[in-house]
């Protein structure tokens, strides 16, 4: 097997031509890595809205919330089943919630604001909610008409601060805290007390969404008595579950980013192709050397593929250098984006390493397997004349 570092020293050698390489390289790879940034940041922000053991219950058939409607009626039946668990009090954590748009800057233009969901909750939704915490002021007063805000849409609109007055509908409307949820989407709503939203937008003898914590051990029997009660027309899902289908945009954004990405990874592997070819045709001289020494076609293959994947990684580490410091410098870490009505932040994973290298390395593979077939391929007579 001929060493490593020859080929290290070959690349030095011809450094001009392997840095502009490793530089359209990382330029694929600094695209790759901010990309699996925004879509980590997303994903996460959508996934950690669900709870361990919690079902969200919506009216057969929809598969979102606001498209749900569940009356009155189902929901008292659902809430004398004995599979729902209770606080310490014997009360049974059942949150039955609707959900309206809510628009947090009406004096904006349109094309600006990032519409999001107003929740109307009684107060066990905090406890059904389990991460749900007061980070400033109070919750909402059944009964009166107050806001708490998601921190990560205070954070977004200045108008939303504790303490300021809100129009919505056909009142004003106090706001009086600011809530976390462990970083989830919920952190990107509003919430206030279920009955007075019910009279301000006229949400008639209903619910749209029910969510709700099981005992242990009591999923298949209560979701066959959904299935088995004539009276009920509801489907229950896990919030996993739920959570999970609603990434499925998030993945369709990836894909697009990945084939941008894609396109720009075809040019490159011609790119790193064309270093190689040049680096066969100058060095015809060291492959008779070498064959002459007894390193055969595959020790020859090997190393010029090697060298072309050592091109790539030293491209994939700049890509990801690139990309970490234009997070920094553009603010990135620190900044709140938006994607529909889900505030995120730019989130830096350790696979968005990994796969940013194997990508670089993938690149590199792909533009030197074809020159290092060709050096292969030249004779040891043929070589050696060229010395």
């Amino acid at each position: 097997m001929i060493p490593v570092k020859y080929n290290l020293r070959s690349l030095l050698v011809r450094r001009v031509t392997s840095l502009t390489t490793a530089l359209v390289i990382s330029l694929v790879v600094m695209i790759l890595f901010i990309l699996s940034g925004f879509t980590a940041g997303l994903r996460t922000t959508v996934l950690r809205s669900a709870g361990d053991g919690d079902w969200i219950i919506l009216s057969r058939g929809t598969t979102s919330e606001p498209a749900s409607f569940i009356t009155r009626e189902q929901y008292e039946i659902l809430r004398t089943r004995p599979e729902i668990a209770q606080n310490s009090k014997g009360s049974q954590l059942i949150s039955p919630e609707i959900i309206t748009g809510f628009n947090p800057a009406p004096e904006q233009a349109y094309t600006q604001v990032i519409f999001s969901y107003l929740r109307g909750i009684y107060p066990v939704a905090y406890e059904v909610h389990r991460e749900m915490k007061l980070e400033q002021g109070r919750w909402p007063v059944p009964g009166a008409a107050e806001l708490a805000i998601g921190r990560k849409l205070a954070a977004r609109f200045p108008n939303l601060q504790v303490g300021s007055r809100f129009r919505f509908g056909r009142r004003w409307w106090a706001i009086v805290g600011t809530f976390s949820d462990g970083d989830s989407a919920r952190e990107s709503e509003v919430i206030t007390n279920l009955d007075v939203l019910a009279q301000d937008v006229h949400y008639a003898n209903g619910f749209a969404t029910i969510h709700v914590r099981l005992r242990p051990g009591s999923v298949a029997s209560f979701t066959k008595s959904l299935t088995t009660d004539a009276r009920l027309r509801v489907d229950a899902i896990s919030e996993i579950d739920f959570y999970v289908t609603q990434t499925r945009f998030v993945d369709q954004l990836r894909m697009l980013g990945l084939a941008v990405a894609m396109l720009l990874a075809i040019g490159t592997v011609f790119g790193a192709m064309n270093t190689m070819y040049s680096a066969v045709a100058r060095r015809t001289g060291e492959i008779g050397v070498l064959r002459s020494l007894g390193f055969g076609r595959f020790d020859v293959l090997i190393s010029f593929l090697t060298e072309s994947m050592l091109l790539g990684l030293a491209g994939g580490v700049l890509g990801e250098i690139l990309g970490l410091t234009a997070a920094y410098l553009i603010g990135l870490r620190s900044q709140l984006m938006n994607v529909g009505a889900f505030i995120f932040a730019f989130r830096i994973t350790t696979s968005a390493f990994i796969s940013g290298l194997l990508a670089a390395i993938a690149i590199g593979a792909a533009g030197g397997i074809l020159p290092a077939w060709r050096a292969t391929r030249i004779s040891v007579i043929e070589a050696l004349h060229a010395v």
